[in-house]
């Protein structure tokens, strides 16, 4: 009697197969779960824009904020050197034969206007405010009473392109009243420097005591008026 051949992949036992109990449903969740795996991509993707943008932000700022810096020192140095043009216009550098010199040298108080409207020779010479008024250097407008640098003095200074000032800095000298009436001259200064963008604008005050005799002249202190742009805008109401 001939062997009996089993087919491949019969069983020699019952066989049981594995049947999902409700095949509509294995369908319908396949779909489901790309679902929520397109929409978890999505969220990650959208948090990756949004680090990226906040990176981008962030460095735009710190870019701004050091160009920012950079002006203000541009700033803050032209204001120095229109104190020292100040110092020196105090000392007669426009010359021994020069009104203004002589202003200086005979400490001629009618040349100072309380309100720093001076002209020619009188220009950006101030008188201290009286009473309970603003101050001459709030009051005025620096950029426009104010002595331009060089004007006096004869010198000059770069201006106008790249990181140079946008325009010439400015001062004003105040004649102090004198305390003891016999002590030596005291000036009070106040210069506007500006940056390369013009809206950049330091302001730096300095006293200033002239040389008498034997006595050197010498700067007695200086600080910087953070807040000058408010206080002449509450002046000048």
């Amino acid at each position: 009697m001939a062997p009996v051949r089993r087919r491949r992949g019969a069983c020699s036992r019952p066989c049981s197969r594995s049947v999902h109990p409700n095949p509509e449903a294995a369908m319908r969740r396949q779909p489901s779960e790309r679902g929520a795996a397109l929409v978890t991509m999505l969220f990650l993707m959208l948090a990756l824009l949004m680090m990226s943008l906040s990176s981008t932000r962030a460095a735009l700022a710190g870019a701004r904020s050091a160009r920012y810096e950079r002006d203000r020192q541009v700033a803050h140095a032209a204001a120095e050197a229109a104190l020292r043009d100040a110092e020196r216009d105090i000392e007669g550098a426009a010359g021994p034969a020069s009104p203004r010199t002589a202003i200086f040298t005979a400490l001629d108080a009618d040349a100072f206007d309380q309100r720093c409207s001076g002209r020619a020779e009188k220009t950006g010479l101030c008188k201290p405010a009286k009473g309970a008024a603003a101050p001459a250097w709030q009051a005025a407008d620096l950029a426009e009473a104010g002595v331009e640098y060089g004007r006096f003095s004869g010198r000059t200074l770069p201006t106008g392109s790249g990181s140079l000032p946008a325009t010439a800095p400015r001062y004003l000298v105040e004649l102090l009243p004198a305390s003891p009436p016999a002590a030596q001259p005291l000036f009070r200064i106040t210069a506007l420097g500006v940056g390369a963008d013009a809206a950049t604008v330091v302001v730096l005050q300095s006293y200033y005591r002239r040389a008498t005799g034997t006595i050197p002249a010498k700067r007695l202190g200086w600080r910087e008026i953070a807040n000058w742009p408010e206080l002449h805008r509450a002046a000048s109401n």
